[in-house]
């Protein structure tokens, strides 16, 4: 990679300025502070980015609000020339890249200068007086080092990551250590192994308690199915039972035929009665009007019947209204009297009234009726939780009373043996105090006497600590376990007297809702009866309102027409008689008066007896032709007519009704069935359900131990718990021995390298720092070895360690080293190098040899020297190497 051209809009004190380079050695030069060290800065944000701005470091960004940045032209194999502009308020300070127009991301960036980074740019290609001065503060066996670092790699980061990743891992671990953080978690996580192996000793009956739990879930699952199906069975029977009514009506209905007789007969024999009716009718007249004639009797009711005639003649055309409404008030009394009981009975069962008609059930009632049943669920589950911990309890306060039977200086905390212990130590030294006064033979049995008080003393001693020593520790860890039980059962109880309460309260809310007490059935059965009763009220309500405003019109219907007999009152007996009573007395009394009118216009009665023959031929001949009409229907008389007419239509209505049945009930009772075998199967039903829940109860509640018993271990064992500390443990071994593993392969494999990057190019990098040593040297020194890891300078005559030398060699050495390496590198072409004033502790010929060496190396490398030193420049000019100046 070249630079071709840099051309900086805003940078430091730069404005709108153009700098173009060479592809060759190249002094760029000027006096202090006219922007040398500005222009490398800008060639690496151009290439690296911007800094960020720091106290320590010094800040470019333009003071007048010029814009920040700039653009630099590279030449890059095999891209050719690639333009890179960076601006630091435009994209967020990210390059753009243009190869041959294209514009390309700052990611292309980064892959075509690789494997140049900035580090490398400013350890390997940039040679400033810091770098080489950091050598003077280095011990001998550090200043090697360094050497070779610089040598090889451009700088001593990989010495340097190589010590500090040893130094991280000893910090870590190390094999004898004890508070290291590796070895501690080790040690940690094998103590909890212990720990859990134990817990899994005591839980081995745990994957078997989870089996039975599965199981059960299996069964509860399988008798939940035949509950439902129970359920549906019994919701069907009582849909039959509530249609039983129906049913029973349909059953009297079912042997009713459809009649044969067709609807145009039926009509023919309806109008020949009123024709017949109406010649007998015409005929009883014309005989009472010739009775009347043949009496001649006149009175004041004639002339009131004269009065009112008209009127007198609509009332006796009112047969039909009054038999239809005779029979419609019959009827509506029966149905009346038919739904009055069940009103009464729902009255009084749910305390309905007018004044307190029945109300729907609110929503909220069923989330009561839900809350209830999840309470007693609960309810149901601690009295089991209690009732399960009670029993361990009782287990671990008989393990104690044992522990306590067995040894009873457990409940002993004074020292109440102290006094034998004494009373025996202090004879025996008693004894052993006198054998030194007395003489053979009885100093040798005060002996023997004190040895026999001393041991008793010391047997009693030891019988009053140590019998219970090992048993202590269980029997006080038993006393926790009851402690524990103690305070959990009265946790549980506590929580148990919420949930009774909230049940209470919600039995509370329940009752005022329903408005009594409910003692025989379930809040949700009794709702669902509710809901029944409450349908079934309003439709009997409405239809007893429906019949009590038919009642009403039809009571109205009846004044009207017993007001229009009232004028009638004075003449005719019509006092407590009924309409058709009253009716049969007008019609007397109108054809007495019909009959005076005749006799009174005409006084001879032959031609009225004639007409009365003629009618009378009349009927007989209508009687006559429809005989065969009334055969068919078995009817004898015209009279019977009426009666037939009002039995048909009632037949016609009772088979419209069973047709209207039959679509209702008919799915609903799919087979013939009594009452009785009804109620059985509902009760057979109920049972199965009984038996159902109870095996469901039964299971739940095996079911509900095997879980207790399994959190209760869980929860004192809480093998999960230590699989999670384990696992959390292993993770962070597996962290930290990563981390520690990381950085060992990291040391060795940076030893390698340095080892193997030393014995492939050392030779060639001594061979070409030599060279160019003896060329800054003036060949003062011919060659630079490598004997026993020491860097060594050798003139003609002898050897010198690099301690031994000044400053200015120093440099110059280092400087050789530096360019030996990247000679190395010349066919690849990286990176330009770039020396910011690096001849600091030069004379006059080492600058000069220095020019010498830097117009050799731009036969190679693009060099670019950034320098206010004119004699470099009268060097230059001297060995025809190009000088800008800014």
């Amino acid at each position: 990679m070249e630079l071709k051209k840099a051309e900086i809009t805003g940078f430091g004190h730069y404005r709108n300025q153009i700098f173009e380079f060479l592809s060759d050695n190249q002094l760029f030069y000027g006096n202090n502070e006219v922007g040398k060290s500005t222009l490398y800065q800008f060639i690496l944000a151009m290439l690296f980015g911007f800094t960020k701005k720091s106290s320590k470091k010094k800040d470019y960004t333009p003071r007048d609000g010029a814009a920040y940045g700039g653009r630099l032209w590279l030449n890059v194999e095999p891209y050719g020339e690639v333009l890179v502009e960076r601006y630091r308020k435009i994209n967020r300070g990210k390059a753009k890249l243009f190869i041959e127009g294209e514009e390309k991301d700052e990611k292309v960036l980064d892959e075509i200068l690789a494997p140049l980074n900035k580090t490398v740019f400013q350890d390997v290609f940039t040679f400033q007086q810091e770098q080489l001065s950091q050598i003077d503060r280095l011990q001998e066996k550090e200043l090697q080092a360094s050497l070779i670092s610089l040598g090889i790699t451009g700088s001593q980061q990989l010495m340097e990551k190589i010590q500090a990743y040893q130094k991280e891992s000893q910090r870590l671990f190390k094999p004898r250590a004890k508070k290291l953080t590796l070895n501690q978690q080790l040690k940690e996580w094998q103590e909890l192994r212990e720990t859990i192996q134990q817990q899994e000793a005591e839980e081995e009956n745990v994957q078997k308690a989870y089996q039975k739990i599965a199981h059960f879930d299996q069964k509860i699952q399988e008798l939940s199915e035949k509950q439902r199906k129970e359920q549906a069975e019994e919701k069907e029977i009582n849909q039959k039972k509530s249609h039983w009514p129906l049913y029973e009506e349909w059953q009297e209905l079912r042997s009713m035929k459809k009649s044969d007789i067709a609807e145009k007969d039926q009509k023919e024999l309806r109008r020949f009665y009123h024709e017949y009716q109406d010649l007998t009718e015409k005929i009883q007249k014309k005989e009472d009007e010739l009775a009347q004639l043949e009496q001649g009797q006149e009175s004041d009711r004639y002339f009131f019947y004269l009065d009112h005639e008209k009127e007198i003649q609509d009332l006796l055309h009112l047969d039909v209204p009054i038999m239809r409404l005779i029979d419609e008030e019959q009827n509506l009394l029966q149905e009346k009297a038919k739904i009055e009981p069940m009103l009464q009975e729902l009255k009084q069962k749910w305390g309905w009234s007018q004044e307190n008609p029945p109300q729907n059930l609110a929503t909220s009632v069923d989330s009561s009726i839900d809350q209830v049943e999840q309470l007693g669920e609960q309810i149901s589950q601690k009295e089991l939780h209690i009732q399960w911990l009670k029993e361990r309890k009782q287990s671990v306060e008989e393990e104690i009373d044992q522990l306590e039977k067995k040894y009873p200086e457990l409940l002993n905390a004074k020292e109440t043996q102290k006094g034998p212990l004494y009373l025996f130590s202090g004879t025996g030294i008693a004894f052993a105090v006198a054998g030194l006064f007395l003489t053979m033979p009885l100093n040798l049995i005060a002996f023997a006497l004190a040895i026999i008080c001393l041991a008793t003393a010391a047997l009693k001693g030891y019988q009053k600590k140590n019998p219970s020593s090992q048993v202590k520790p269980a029997w006080q860890e038993k006393l926790l376990q009851l402690d524990s039980y103690s305070e959990e059962i009265l946790k549980e109880e506590n929580n148990l007297q919420n949930l009774q309460q909230q049940e209470q309260k919600t039995n509370t809310i329940l009752q005022t809702a329903f408005g009594h007490q409910n003692t025989e059935q379930t809040w949700r059965m009794l709702a669902q009866t509710y809901r029944a009763d409450q349908e079934k009220y309003e439709k009997a309500e409405a239809n007893y309102a429906s019949l009590q405003n038919q009642l009403t019109a039809a009571k109205k219907q009846h004044d009207d027409l017993e007001s229009r007999f009232q004028f009638l009152a004075e003449w005719l007996p019509l006092a407590n008689k009924e309409l058709p009573e009253k009716k049969t007395t007008v019609e007397k009394f109108a054809a007495q008066m019909q009959e005076t009118k005749m006799s009174r216009l005409q006084q001879p009665s032959t031609l009225l007896a004639q007409q009365l023959k003629q009618d009378r031929e009349t009927r007989d001949s209508l009687f006559t032709d429809y005989a065969a009409l009334l055969e068919r229907f078995g009817l004898e008389q015209p009279t019977e007519i009426p009666l037939w007419l009002k039995q048909w239509e009632a037949r016609q209505k009772k088979i419209a009704r069973k047709e209207e049945l039959a679509a209702i009930l008919g799915p609903i009772f799919p087979q013939d069935i009594s009452y009785t075998e009804l109620t059985q199967g509902l009760a057979e039903n109920q049972t199965n359900q009984e038996e159902i829940q109870e095996q469901i109860n039964g299971l739940l509640e095996e079911k509900q131990r095997l879980q207790l018993q399994v959190e209760y271990l869980q929860k004192n064992g809480t093998l999960d718990m230590l699989y999670q500390e384990e696992n959390r443990m292993l993770s962070e071994i597996h962290e930290t021995a990563l981390k520690w593993s990381t950085n060992q392969l990291l040391v060795a494999f940076l030893s390698d390298l340095a080892t193997e990057l030393s014995e492939q190019q050392l030779p060639q990098l001594l061979k070409q720092a030599s060279y160019y040593f003896a060329l800054l040297t003036n060949h003062r020194y011919q060659q630079v070895t490598l004997i026993d890891g020491l860097i060594n300078a050798v003139t003609q005559e002898e050897t010198f360690g690099i301690y031994e030398l000044s400053t200015g060699t120093k440099d110059q050495l280092i400087m050789a080293l530096r360019f030996a390496y990247l000679f190395m590198q010349k066919d690849r072409r990286i990176s330009p190098v770039i020396i910011d004033d690096g001849w600091l502790h030069y004379d006059s010929t080492r600058k000069e040899n220095l020019a010498k060496l830097l117009a050799e190396f731009g036969e190679n490398y693009q060099v670019i020297c950034l320098s206010s030193d004119k004699e470099m420049v009268s060097y230059y000019q001297r060995l025809a190497q190009s000088v800008i100046k800014f």
